[in-house]
């Protein structure tokens, strides 16, 4: 079968949709099919040839962006009243135009009109939105008498318009009701996430496909031990939605010995400066880590004697990260700000898993997720 990929990020990247897209492509080219990705962020000084040899895949470079490995576009703006006058600015542009949503889904209409040749199946993967919304384009443009040999499949980690995590004006709503009238199908992560999408697309048109992780390629360390406890968390933090300001607070009341290591992607200065406080206060307790590669990740986080999870306020989406944490096969203490007990989180302390969270990774296996995949065709 000949399968295309677009995706906004790719391997070397450390992000779930770069996972995503470097797992389904990886799996689809080791069971025999003809695998093209066309991407559209281009990391300086990355040897994208060598990885399309090594992988038996075709990578097609859309490239609208270009940066360094792990680099994050953040205004360091340090004048206050500047700083608010340029978030104002930001919120509003996103508000009504989704930043450079549609001047950057034309051009990937274009670059794929160019660029695309005779698919089975196509799967767009977002975030972004303007994938989806540049494949819509682009499919909407066909000559309306081709025989339709395509399927289009929209794969979608969180919602565009029903997002609880970023505003936008009401006739966004009717864009992303047009875009996925262009797809065959709708890929989401969770059924949770159902309600967000209802108004939208026909119910018949939603697949529950959940992350996929390649598990032949996973070492994990030996069972862990030693006196000190040994937590760790992997992923994002965000101000609103995942703060750990709370969580450290109280780990500033413990009299008792522990290593807490926190792994992120990248520095972001409103979560660094909260953690930078509290390292001061809690000294080696508390060792943060950036960018580490995924495979030395899931090492790192099997020799704990346990993991955290601080979850969304919102329900959209199944955080990655509890899928690595199952695949570590490590006890989990998941909680947010209103649901965290000090009493649970002590007696983890203390090696009493009686409340760790039950995950079951099968499902999330990469051959069961390309397969699902492989049916819709």
């Amino acid at each position: 079968m000949k399968i295309a990929i677009l995706t906004a990020v790719f391997h070397p990247e450390l992000y779930p949709r770069a996972f995503r897209a470097y797992e389904l492509a990886k799996e689809y080219a080791i069971q025999g099919h003809d695998v093209e990705v066309f991407l559209l962020t281009r990391i300086k000084g990355f040897d994208y040839e060598q990885l399309s040899q090594e992988l038996h895949i075709k990578i097609t470079l859309l490239p609208l962006y270009t940066r360094e490995l792990g680099a994050q576009n953040v205004f360091q703006q340090t004048n206050p009243l500047l700083r608010w006058i340029h978030w104002g600015y930001r919120w509003l542009l996103e508000y009504l135009l989704a930043g450079n949503l549609f001047a950057y889904s034309t051009r990937i209409a274009n670059h794929l009109q160019q660029e695309m040749q005779q698919k089975d199946m196509i799967i767009a993967l977002s975030t972004p939105f303007m994938n989806l919304l540049g494949l819509a384009k682009y499919v909407h443009q066909l000559p309306k008498n081709t025989e339709k040999k395509t399927v289009y499949i929209a794969d979608s980690g969180d919602p565009f318009y029903y997002s609880q995590q970023t505003k936008r004006a009401l006739y966004f709503k009717w864009v992303e009701k047009w875009v996925y009238r262009h797809f065959d199908y709708l890929s989401i992560p969770t059924s949770d996430a159902i309600p967000a999408y209802a108004p939208l697309i026909p119910r018949e048109k939603i697949q529950i496909i959940p992350q996929a992780f390649n598990m032949r390629d996973v070492h994990l360390a030996p069972t862990p031990t030693g006196n000190i406890p040994t937590f760790a968390y992997a992923g994002v933090f965000y101000q609103d939605i995942r703060n750990p300001e709370f969580l450290l607070q109280h780990l500033c009341t413990l009299t008792e010995d522990f290593r807490f290591h926190v792994y992120l992607r990248h520095r972001a200065p409103h979560i660094t400066s909260v953690l930078d406080k509290y390292q001061k206060q809690l000294g080696n307790k508390l060792i943060i880590h950036y960018s580490v590669k995924r495979t030395e990740l899931l090492y790192r986080l099997s020799e704990c004697h346990f993991l955290i999870n601080i979850s969304n306020t919102t329900s959209t989406q199944l955080p990655s990260k509890l899928i690595d944490y199952g695949i570590t096969k490590r006890p989990v203490y998941s909680f947010d700000k209103q649901s965290f007990k000090p009493q649970v989180f002590d007696a983890f302390m203390h090696s009493d898993y009686t409340h760790a969270m039950i995950l079951d990774t099968r499902p999330y296996n990469i051959e069961v997720v390309t397969k699902q995949f492989l049916d819709l065709h």
